[in-house]
């Protein structure tokens, strides 16, 4: 994840000509500071397709020792000047998290890019990373697997709190009102069964009325506690991202705001119709789909869904083992594929695109069905051949798997059924991942923020604030590409008529509606 930040000040120099100075008390091991440079800017231009970045200047920052390897982890600073212009918020770019990746930099690693992209001659301050392994005497680049970043504990309001008085000792305080309300439910449970009613269909009965009773009053409190509930994802993808994003900026603003976890789109739509949530994060696809009745939705349309905005693109990959032998989809017949967990996007995708290359669940040996870094698990413990997973690239826990383990990503062709679907060509830039040495022709669909059309247009204007004008995240590379020039893309619904006045006052470029 890199900061996007407008300038980054002479401090830059300064750092440079301490870094010289520390350099004399570092290891002296590993190839010299021309060497790294070279290796440096040789890695650049083979991931940009030619010289985008040039490293004007690299000061050696010191090094460490390659654990289990003979090799060295060379620190530098360094200063990049734009040979051309380059936007690395681009969808159809590498990504900030590329570049961070390419540079061994950390969360804060990388200062001067521009939302909007960088001009030529515009420069970047690196304080970055280079793993080298001597090789019959000679240093050569590696590829390290990057880490999680550590988690950041962020404080945000919770909605609806209340101070509790603590009783004296043993003194019994009277229930409230609403204790003695609550206690009743309890007794219906001791009540004695009527004649003609199973014990299942009472159980099914109360469990029904007490989750009604649940939702009604959650939303209630919610609405008068003025609280944006959210609609996530599960753990380690992009929309787990957005939400910690949004988490941090609704803190800042002093929000109150909740985030939901799902298994993805599917369940976010369900959460957002049940009005446990008003907004959901849902690839453009599904929410067409739920929208117009089809798929999972077969019957039951969500005539209700409102767009808010467009996020960013979200790439479908499918990815197996260097030398498995998948080089299309029709290999996957036989094989042992994960599809992803039941109700989320990147399973929808799955079997849209095995239907649409005539292929079935049933023809595949086995299926798997664990979220990603399961997925990541599996594929390098030769549990399953390959998986598909929609998700915005560079994912982190692929880009730490391709530094382990050869992989292999397989094109997938566009179809008139998937296009008609939602899903847009797009093209993976060769390196976003270790390994990947060529672009990738694949499909994509697009993130949605949506809510429903009963929605407080309050509540529609504070989330548009948070995903716009709240800077107050660190940037990962899908919140990164959140920005008002793109947020009309790949929006294949009904508008909110709030979001949609705000967008145009706020310039945001209006593309041909497609309504379903």
């Amino acid at each position: 994840m890199v900061y996007l930040v407008n300038r980054f000040g002479r401090s830059l120099r300064l750092l440079l000509l301490v870094a010289a100075a520390l350099w004399a008390s570092g290891c002296t091991r590993g190839p010299d500071a021309g060497a790294v440079r070279d290796a440096v800017q040789s890695q650049l231009d083979a991931a940009l397709g030619g010289r985008v970045l040039t490293v004007k200047s690299l000061v050696p920052a010191g090094s460490v020792p390659l654990s289990g390897r003979d090799g060295r982890l060379k620190y530098f600073n360094a200063e990049l000047e734009f040979a051309r212009d380059y936007d690395f918020t681009s969808w159809n770019a590498h990504s900030v998290s590329s570049l961070a990746a390419l540079l061994g930099a950390g969360p804060k690693g990388v200062l001067g890019l521009k939302e909007g992209g960088n001009r030529a001659g515009d420069t970047l301050g690196v304080y970055g990373s280079a793993a080298f392994e001597d090789r019959d005497g000679r240093w050569e680049l590696v590829a390290l697997a990057q880490q999680p970043a550590a988690a950041t504990a962020t404080a945000v309001p919770a909605a609806g709190l209340t101070a509790v008085v603590q009783p004296k000792a043993h003194e019994i305080p009277e229930p409230s009102p609403a204790q003695a309300e609550y206690s009743k439910l309890g007794e219906l449970l001791a009540l004695p069964r009527s004649p003609g009613v199973s014990e299942s269909d009472r159980d099914a009965i109360l469990v029904e009325e007490f989750q009604r009773a649940h939702r009604e009053a959650r939303l209630r409190l919610q609405q008068k506690a003025d609280e944006i509930a959210v609609a996530g994802g599960p753990s380690g993808g992009a929309y787990q991202e957005t939400l910690a994003a949004l988490d941090a900026r609704a803190a800042a603003a002093g929000v109150a705001l909740t985030t939901l976890p799902s298994e993805g789109s599917v369940g976010n739509i369900r959460l957002l119709t049940d009005r446990r949530a008003q907004f959901a994060l849902v690839q453009n696809d599904i929410a067409r789909s739920a929208y117009a009745g089809g798929g999972r939705f077969a019957g039951a349309p969500q005539r209700e869904l409102r767009a808010v905005a467009s996020l960013f693109p979200e790439t479908i990959q499918l990815v197996t083992r260097a030398n498995e032998g998948i080089a299309s989809v029709a290999d996957l017949q036989g094989k042992r594929v994960g599809l992803g967990p039941t109700g989320s996007g990147t399973r929808a995708n799955a079997l849209a695109i095995l239907a649409a290359n005539g292929l079935t669940e049933e023809v595949l040996a086995a299926t798997f069905a664990g979220p990603l870094d399961e997925a990541t698990q599996a594929l390098a413990a030769n549990r399953i051949d390959a998986f598909f997973i929609t998700v915005h690239a560079p994912a982190p826990a692929l880009q730490r798997l391709a530094a382990s383990t050869p992989l292999a990503w397989v094109p997938i062709g566009p179809s008139r059924e998937l296009l008609a679907s939602g899903l847009v060509p797009i093209t993976m830039p060769a390196r976003t991942y270790v390994g990947q040495t060529t672009p990738i022709p694949t499909l994509a669909a697009t993130a949605l923020v949506v809510t429903r059309d009963d929605v407080p247009p309050a509540q529609i204007q504070r989330m548009l604030l948070l995903l716009f004008e709240g800077k107050h995240a660190v940037q990962s590379a899908a919140v990164s590409r959140i920005a008002l020039r793109t947020a009309r893309e790949g929006v294949n619904l009904p508008w909110s008529p709030v979001a949609d006045a705000w967008l145009a006052a706020h310039d945001s470029p209006s593309p041909p509606t497609k309504e379903p």
